[in-house]
């Protein structure tokens, strides 16, 4: 329910003082830091009513119900009052942003400070505090004067003074404030009438709010929305400068603010429908006809979950957790009134696949016409081309069944304002960390429904920020979705510990596959609750079961048993793997590192030749990343359906004999099948993820020879003397304490089965139960002692970043941005605050010399002439883009980066940085070493 706009208060305020209309608001010779040639400017007063109707507009368009009922909590009236005031109080707060600049701020215009002075001396002296901290004293001052608590005063002069992305120091609010600053008593009188003027027209009840101070995740997200409406309100082609004030503005205004959604290039936000029934809601989103236990299950706990929390999905790889995911959202999304999605991925390969499915299966089916306008979010998304080619929304042609993207919605500042958005979790860990403007983050989930994928695969760094998000979520009543294929039981109690608080996460016994929910906190009630687990396990009849006795049938699952062989060499054994490899079949070896991945490469194209090899890691360009990923999805993905009869059949891309070698990139979130996994060792978790690329799908045809019969081989380590050995001797990239205990609960193991082993696994690596023989002890014990201090540094660093923790007794935003400077560029805090552990690194531009002026790109294809002598035309900028590569700092001398001179007159390539490759060689040196890139090997040493 939207609620109504509020009326204004009687009665009409007198006639506005000269001093009122004078000041100015916007004016091009300060906002671009040049001379308005006409003289344009907009009225102080003008501005503050474009903000209030734009407000107005994004309540009722674009916030979500849910945030419309937190902001309202704790006002007295019936739930229609209640939503009325909050409106009201949103429309004053954005409205009052820029009251500051009724200030010393006046004289900022060479040409519009004279004309105000002319009417009001301008006060004396510099101009030492940003109009934000002017507007949040005031703000201060007269709420007090109007009778408010301390409390009531404080939060809305913060909400108005972090306007600009960084809240007020704390306790700054209430200290007066300097009379250069904000002028005399004549001054105070001017100040005074716009705040009254606002007050008036915005229709807020100053003395039924004189003491209301909503949740503090209420305020964090209404400063995020004031923040947006501002900008908006700022927005030429939306309010032209009006110059004098005319007191018919508030009419003008109102008509223009209709083309916001157009302006924004929104289409539509997301209106959830709720399908009772779990078999038709999985057929009309995805065509499932029947569906996996494990995915009615999830929609049985969402639909009966009596508020929202985090529900968290592990089944094995391949059951259809994604659907589950979105099933949930929906189905939470409908009960308890949020307008969007989120869905985070480890990277943007695995951002970029989901996206495609979101648009091809789950967009394409869901009853709302026009779409929600969707968003891809990450560094990358500008060459992913399913989303660049889609259509620009805001058109408002409601019976347009396409999806439509926002080129407004885009950037690092509004890269998750999308209603629906698919990108990496490094843009939800932003909202973990104590960087400026992360107020706009918390706006754009809390109107979401979040869900995060491999939930399992982040280290102790990046779970510390994860942590702190998901307690900002539970805070701010978020519903959220975590999907693993593997959690140990520490880690899902920390989950659920993090966004519900002190929770009892008991559990009788591991169980798997399991869906497990946990309520979001109740500032008005304990913190204390209880999770509730809600288990798959066989034989009893699913169709009548209750939710706590929910049970699958056996044959529901993808039950795989996995012959597992430990094939224990040195470090140099990539030549024995030929062992291995068969004379048909598809076969995936995993390793650890690009060293070792193009080391097994190397000798693999020797005794096999190039065609039958591929080489898959992370330091490829951009574009033949992309490439190769395509090309793994398409060649290895799972069968068709013959379009004429309708039977499935084999992928016709599919080779009779290939081998990938790839690293990590292949390890989630793939829907892929081999018939044989080689892998190196890695912590069990992982193991058990990698094995869900081996016999994925049940194909058509058999599989060749003895590759019926799933096999993994375990290799990446050696035993000397009795003790096993790593390839690296540094930790990295895995502890040695997990890969030890892994290895030693796999000896002596044929077999595993999935699911049925999976939980017993996890548990024996991840607890703290002596493995492995006696004559480990010593290497255990000091493996052990190092994964301690590492976790411990990692959690010391990533403590060092974070947004500080919500205060619910006593909130107050001033103490959220520790040492965040009101000064600070985003992107400047975006490269100091890495929400991802692991060696430093940069992004670069391969290119290769040609001559002084010209350059070609290295990637694969016909090569693409570049020049450095004047800007790349459009035509160009995809082939220079797709010539990016992140490389770490240690292979790269900065002082070999470019920027071209005459790139700096566009803004997409000015900040490039450009590593030139010789022309003759192709090699670039640093140091003492020599580097190259190659299609086939990506770059190397």
């Amino acid at each position: 329910m939207v609620s109504p706009r509020p009326p204004a208060n009687p009665p009409r305020s007198p006639k506005l003082t000269p001093a009122a209309r004078a000041l100015w608001g916007k004016t091009d010779e300060v906002r671009r830091g040049r001379s308005a040639s006409k003289g344009k400017w907009h009225p102080l007063l003008a501005h503050m009513v474009d903000t209030m109707e734009v407000a107005d507009e994004l309540w009722a368009s674009y916030l979500s119900p849910a945030f419309h009922e937190r902001l309202a909590e704790g006002i007295p009236g019936t739930q229609q009052e209640r939503l009325q005031t909050a409106r009201a109080l949103f429309r004053w707060l954005a409205s009052l942003h820029d009251l500051g600049k009724a200030s010393s701020f006046q004289s900022q215009s060479p040409r519009h400070g004279p004309r105000v002075n002319d009417v009001i001396a301008l006060p004396a002296g510099p101009s030492t505090q940003p109009h934000s901290m002017v507007s949040a004293h005031l703000m201060y001052l007269f709420t007090s004067e109007a009778g408010w608590t301390p409390r009531a005063s404080t939060w809305v002069a913060n909400v108005v003074g972090g306007h600009h992305g960084v809240y007020p120091r704390p306790a700054s609010v209430e200290i007066p404030m300097l009379t250069p600053e904000i002028g005399g008593p004549d001054w105070r009188e001017v100040q005074r009438e716009l705040f009254q003027e606002m007050t008036r027209r915005s229709g807020v009840p100053l003395d039924l709010l004189a003491d209301h101070v909503p949740p503090i995740g209420s305020q964090v997200v209404c400063s995020g929305a004031v923040i947006l409406c501002d900008w908006l309100a700022s927005n030429e082609n939306l309010f032209p400068y009006a110059g004098p004030w005319s007191d018919d503005y508030e009419a003008q205004a109102a008509n223009r603010v209709k083309q916001t959604q157009r302006t924004m290039q929104l289409e539509a936000v997301w209106h959830p429908v709720r399908v009772p029934d779990a078999r038709e809601m999985y057929s009309q989103r995805f065509g499932i006809k029947t569906p996996r236990s494990t995915q009615l299950v999830a929609h049985q706990v969402a639909s009966e979950m009596d508020q929202p929390g985090l529900v968290i999905v592990e089944a094995p790889t391949g059951e259809g957790k994604t659907e589950a995911a979105l099933v949930v959202a929906e189905v939470l999304a409908a009960r308890f009134g949020f307008i969007g999605l989120f869905f985070g991925l480890p990277t943007q390969a695995t951002s970029n696949r989901i996206f495609d499915r979101v648009l091809d299966v789950w967009l394409k089916r869901l009853p709302q016409k026009p779409p929600p306008t969707v968003g891809l979010v990450h560094g990358k998304a500008g060459q992913h081309e399913r989303f660049e080619d889609l259509p620009l929304g805001g058109v408002g042609d409601s019976e347009s069944a396409s999806a439509t993207a926002s080129q407004w919605m885009r950037g690092g500042k509004k890269a998750l304002l999308s209603p629906i958005s698919v990108g990496t979790i490094d843009q939800l860990l932003f909202a973990g960390v104590s960087a400026p403007h992360v107020m706009l983050r918390h706006l754009a989930v809390a109107n979401k429904v979040v869900v995060i994928d491999e939930v399992h695969a982040y280290d102790a760094y990046m779970s510390r920020i994860l942590h702190r998000v998901l307690h900002w979520l539970g805070v701010h009543r978020v519903p959220v979705v975590l999907l693993s294929a593997t959690l140990p039981t520490e880690q899902r109690s920390a989950l659920l510990r993090a966004y519900a608080g002190n929770v009892d996460t008991r559990e009788d016994s591991p169980s798997y596959p399991q869906v497990t929910w946990v309520a979001a906190p109740d500032r008005q009630v304990s913190r204390t609750a209880s999770a509730s687990f809600f288990r798959t396990t066989p034989d009893v009849d699913q169709a009548t079961a209750s939710p706590r006795s929910f049970r699958a049938e056996k044959t529901d699952y993808r039950d795989v048993s996995i012959r597992v062989v430990l094939a224990p060499q040195g470090t140099n054994d990539h030549a024995s793997v030929m062992q291995w490899i068969p004379d048909r079949g598809c076969v995936l070896i995993l390793r650890n590192t690009v060293p070792r991945a193009q080391e097994t490469y190397r000798e693999l194209r020797k005794r096999l030749g190039a065609d039958e090899v591929t080489l898959l890691h992370a330091r490829f360009t951009s574009s033949d990343r992309a490439r190769l990923d395509n090309w793994l999805a398409e060649a290895f993905g799972p069968p068709i359906t013959d379009k004429v009869t309708n039977e499935i059949i084999e992928n016709p891309s599919r080779p009779s004999r290939h081998v990938v070698v790839a690293t990590q990139v292949a390890e989630q979130s793939l829907d892929v099948d081999f018939d044989l996994l080689i892998t190196d060792l890695a912590p069990i978790d992982l193991v058990l993820q990698r094995a869900g690329r081996l016999h994925r799908h049940q194909r058509p045809n058999p599989r060749p020879g003895r590759l019926d019969d799933p096999t993994m081989v375990v290799t990446g380590f050696q035993e000397v003397d009795g003790l096993p050995g790593f390839p690296t001797f540094d930790d990295r990239p895995y502890l040695h304490h997990f890969l030890l205990r892994t290895l030693a609960v796999l000896r002596g193991r044929e077999r595993i089965s999935i699911p049925d082993d999976v939980p017993l696994l996890i548990e024996e690596v991840y607890g703290d139960r002596p493995v492995g023989p006696d004559a480990w002890g010593g290497l255990m014990a000091k493996a052990t002692a190092r994964m301690q201090d590492v976790l411990a540094q990692m959690r010391r660093e990533a403590n060092a970043l974070l947004l500080a923790e919500p205060d619910p007794i006593t909130p107050d935003l001033s103490e959220l941005q520790r040492g965040t400077s009101h000064e600070a560029d985003e992107e400047d805090a975006g490269n100091r605050l890495r929400v991802r552990s692991g060696e430093p690194s940069i992004e670069v531009i391969l290119l290769r010399t040609v001559d002084a002026t010209t350059a070609v790109t290295v990637s694969k294809g016909e090569p693409v002439v570049i020049p450095l002598d004047r800007t790349p035309t459009p035509e160009q900028k995809a082939a220079v883009l797709g010539q990016a590569i992140r490389l770490p700092f240690r292979m790269v001398d900065e002082s070999q980066l470019q920027s071209p001179s005459k790139w700096r007159n566009a803004p997409w390539c000015r900040s490039l940085r450009v590593l030139m490759l010789s022309k003759a060689t192709g090699r670039v040196r640093h140091g003492s070493k020599s580097f190259t890139y190659s299609t086939e090997m990506g770059w190397t040493d």
